[in-house]
């Protein structure tokens, strides 16, 4: 055998890299949703590579014609009598373009939602025209939704628990907002889109031995308004996107009629803060080299079905861990959840009632867990307002094992009023509210979670030192119950069966758990900060249920005694 090591990648690469950050840099500064949508599929061509993504759409709304129609609804929803009413109301843009064989396509949506506020009770109305007599009629039409069911709340009172009616307290907000952003990609022709993918394409070929590798680059943009009947008026215009390196590393045979290695990236996840700039970082090429070094070493390894039933050590890379814990713990910290809000929808939490798990004198898990959360920068989640007009605050989820927070809007902080109050903290929001588009409703938990690392420099290969039999994990998601407390994992990516501290071969093995064990008296140590792994969780909530999108950025973990469950052969 001969692999091609980073060494010899970087070789063969760094000539073309070098070149394709100067040329690109130059030439870029050359000129089932109630949304209503635009997308367009552009072909290639010399005369569309010279031309950029946005003369291919429709000129979007200006943020002044935002903020009247905006202030058009609040006026409307005043009039008809709401107790407190607000709106979303917004325009998005997207751009995706793959590499060679496939058409760039790019679209725009235009859409707001309304919500109205009586006694206690919400309504919400959508619309995608945007009319001065639209939106008014939208905000009446809410407000009537409001007061019609407030009246059966009311009766349905008597006989039930009545849920949290009361808001944590938000101050009036007004002002403006914008991402970072060096190079609008949207202004970029499409030439130099084609560019960077085609470097990206041949500086790495010399490295892929029977391989296949797939790179896309796309942003996404939205200019947003906030306003309501306090008076709140916010502007913010957000934009994240980037590149996505995707590769396979030998792509014959293979358990499963599969047998490839995908790459794994080091560094920020592809979907990041910033614009075309972002995909101009000299460390880019490196960090896809660097993924295709492991990814090239481990397709090296044989392939076996492992047939045993048992429990072992597992270690989970940096971004196995944060889809776990992700999908588990982080989730049952949601506010909704807890409070009752999601009961019928995404489900329940075993983190709950609240008023038991806070202050409570035994761990909820491991020691070695701690967890925070924010929205700021650089995270793709970063905002200066949340969708309920609140700015977000970093926050601590589990100290040391220790539940001391959860996630929270202004409509689910009020369930911690005794606790916060016992801690001596104000009641307020943390800033977590997010409606995926302006015409959707708002719900909680939009924010970035990072698990502490381990202090120590530990690394991926001394952790697999520790293993005389076990498995390693990269990648993956769990699968778990309705109320987060048992799950399955598999890989969508990688397993490694592990002796003796040495990787042996590439496998599939399916895991099973519970989650208060596994994140509680199984965890036997967590990585250092340069293992972590940022993963995308994706939560359906609400009904009908909208998507949710949270960051999770966490070092690798081992844990013992995880089940086993081997594939027998055919």
């Amino acid at each position: 055998m001969n692999p091609i090591t980073r060494r010899k990648f970087l070789a063969a690469g760094v000539s073309a890299g070098a070149a394709f950050l100067a040329n690109a840099i130059a030439g870029s500064t050359a000129s089932g949703s109630p949304m209503r949508s635009t997308i367009i599929r552009i072909p290639r061509s010399k005369k569309t590579g010279r031309v950029h993504p946005q003369a291919w759409l429709p000129d979007p709304p200006r943020a002044e014609q935002l903020r009247a129609l905006a202030g058009v609804a609040m006026e409307a929803a005043r009039s008809a009598g709401a107790d407190f009413a607000d709106i979303r109301i917004g325009v998005q843009r997207h751009i995706v373009v793959p590499q060679a064989g496939f058409s760039p396509n790019t679209g725009m949506s235009v859409g707001y939602g309304v919500r109205a506020w009586i006694n206690g009770t919400w309504s919400f109305q959508h619309g995608n025209l945007f009319t001065n007599d639209a939106v008014a009629a939208a905000a009446r039409s809410a407000v009537a939704g409001a007061r019609t069911y407030a009246a059966v709340n009311q009766q349905l009172a008597q006989h039930f628990d009545a849920p949290v009616s009361a808001w944590a307290p938000a101050p009036v907000v007004t002002g403006e907002w914008r991402a970072p952003m060096e190079i609008d990609p949207f202004q970029v022709p499409l030439d130099d889109y084609f560019l960077v993918l085609g470097t990206l394409v041949d500086t790495t070929a010399p490295a892929w031995r029977l391989a296949v590798s797939a790179f896309a680059l796309g942003w996404r943009a939205e200019t947003r308004v906030f306003a309501s009947t306090s008076g709140s008026m916010v502007t913010q215009e957000f934009l994240y996107g980037g590149a996505t390196p995707r590769g396979v590393a030998g792509i014959a045979g293979g358990i499963g009629g599969e047998g490839g290695v995908e790459i794994d990236v080091p560094g920020p996840g592809p979907v990041i803060g910033g614009g075309f700039e972002t995909v101009l970082d000299p460390n880019l090429v490196s960090r896809v080299m660097a993924g295709m070094d492991d990814a090239i070493r481990w397709r090296e390894l044989p392939e076996r079905n492992f047939t045993d039933v048992g429990r072992f050590p597992i270690l989970f890379d940096g971004a196995a861990t944060a889809g776990l814990i992700g999908y588990t713990m982080n989730l049952a910290l949601d506010g909704d959840r807890v409070s009752g809000l999601e009961a019928d929808a995404s489900g329940g939490s075993f983190l709950s009632p609240a008023a038991d798990i806070l202050g409570a004198s035994s761990p909820q898990c491991s020691p070695l867990l701690t967890m925070t959360a924010d929205r700021a920068l650089p995270s793709a989640m970063a905002v200066q307002w949340d969708d309920d007009g609140v700015v977000p605050e970093p926050y601590a989820l589990i100290d040391a094992g220790h539940v001391v927070d959860y996630h929270t809007t202004r409509e689910t902080a009020p369930m911690l009023a005794d606790w916060y109050r016992h801690r001596g903290q104000p009641l307020r929001s943390h800033g977590t509210a997010v409606a995926p588009t302006p015409a959707s409703i708002p719900m909680g938990s939009c924010a970035h979670v990072h698990v502490t690392p381990s202090k120590g420099r530990t690394n991926v290969e001394d952790m697999m030192r520790e293993i005389s039999h076990g498995f390693f994990v990269r990648g993956g998601e769990p699968n778990v119950s309705p109320e987060l407390t048992l799950g399955t994992m598999g890989s969508r990516d990688l397993v490694l069966e592990i002796q003796r501290g040495v990787p042996v071969a590439r496998t599939y093995v399916p895991l099973q758990f519970a989650t208060k064990t596994l994140l509680n008296k199984n965890l036997l140590a967590l990585g250092g900060a340069n293992t972590a792994r940022t993963a995308t969780i994706v939560v359906e909530k609400g009904m009908p249920w909208q998507d949710i999108q949270q960051l999770v950025t966490a070092p690798s973990a081992l844990c013992k005694d995880v089940d086993v469950v081997g594939v027998v052969s055919a």
